[in-house]
C-alpha cells in the first residue's frame, strides 16, 4: 500500500503510476457527513511538465450517509475520474480566475500524500443533500398529544413546571 508519491522521482520520459488502497482511518472524513466508509482504491498517473505535474486519477469505494430526509444511513458508491495541474506556489498570479485555473492545485512539497488526494477527492463529490432514494419523503409524525413515545429527559422539567403552577394557586 503506497501512501506518498516522491515527485522527484517524475521524469520527462517515465511518468509514475500507482494502483494502491487508502484506508477509512488515514482520511479523517467528518462524522457529521460520513459515517463510514469501506477502504477507497486509488489509481493515480502523475506526469512532469516544464512546470509543474499533471494529475490523472480514479477513485472508488462506498461512504455511509445519513439521508437528509428520513435520517436513515445508506451506502453510495463512489467512482470518480478526476484530474488536476499540481503548480509551485511561485506560479501563483494576481488577477481574474478563470475557468482552467479550478483545475489548478498549488504546493510547494516534493511529496504527493495520496490519502490526501483521495479525501479530496470524497469530499468534492459528496451530495450537497444526501437522499437515500429519489422518492425519499420526510415521514408523516402525528402531532397530537400523547401519539409520540415520551421522551423521557423532558419528564424532570414537566415536574418542575407542575409544581410552579401548584405553587401559583
Amino acid at each position: 500500500m503506497k501512501r506518498r508519491i516522491n515527485l522527484n522521482e517524475v521524469t520527462d520520459k517515465e511518468p509514475i503510476k500507482v494502483d494502491t488502497e487508502i484506508q477509512p482511518s488515514l482520511l479523517e472524513l467528518p462524522k457529521e457527513e460520513v459515517v463510514s466508509s469501506t477502504p477507497f482504491k486509488l489509481h493515480i498517473e502523475v506526469y512532469k511538465k516544464p512546470v509543474g505535474y499533471d494529475i490523472y486519477g480514479r477513485v472508488e469505494g462506498e461512504v455511509e450517509l445519513i439521508c437528509s430526509r428520513c435520517n436513515k444511513s445508506f451506502k453510495e458508491k463512489m467512482k470518480k475520474s478526476f484530474y488536476y495541474q499540481l503548480m509551485p506556489t511561485s506560479e501563483i498570479t494576481g488577477g481574474e480566475i478563470k475557468a482552467g485555473d479550478l483545475d489548478v492545485k498549488f504546493a510547494d512539497s516534493d511529496a504527493l500524500d495520496l490519502a490526501e488526494v483521495v479525501k479530496e477527492q470524497v469530499l468534492l463529490n459528496l451530495p450537497l443533500k444526501p437522499l437515500c432514494n429519489e422518492q425519499c419523503q420526510v415521514p408523516d409524525v402525528p402531532f397530537e398529544e400523547g401519539s409520540i413515545e415520551k421522551d423521557k429527559r423532558w419528564e424532570k422539567l414537566k415536574t418542575f413546571k407542575d409544581k410552579l403552577k401548584e405553587k401559583e394557586k
